[in-house]
């Protein structure tokens, strides 16, 4: 596959899912994905810590420690 087939099927996916999760430390590729779900309308949660506090993590919707911490709240 060429990467234009990767981004494509990665757009796709984020049109199709109901809310975007990213989970720290991630890069950069990670975070604008972010920002594309947020542009989509959905629902975003981050799980880890900030290293640095930045505006761009406004665009969440829910902040958890850990995995840990995230999944107790599905309970």
């Amino acid at each position: 596959q060429d990467i234009r087939e990767i981004f494509e099927m990665d757009l796709q996916g984020l049109k199709n899912a109901e809310q975007f999760i990213l989970l720290l430390p991630a890069g950069k590729s990670a975070h604008i994905e972010s920002g594309t779900a947020f542009g989509l309308g959905k629902k975003c949660i981050v799980i880890g810590e900030q290293k640095e506090a930045e505006a761009s993590y406004l665009i969440f919707n829910a902040f958890y420690h850990s995995i840990d911490d995230f999944i107790e709240t599905l309970h």
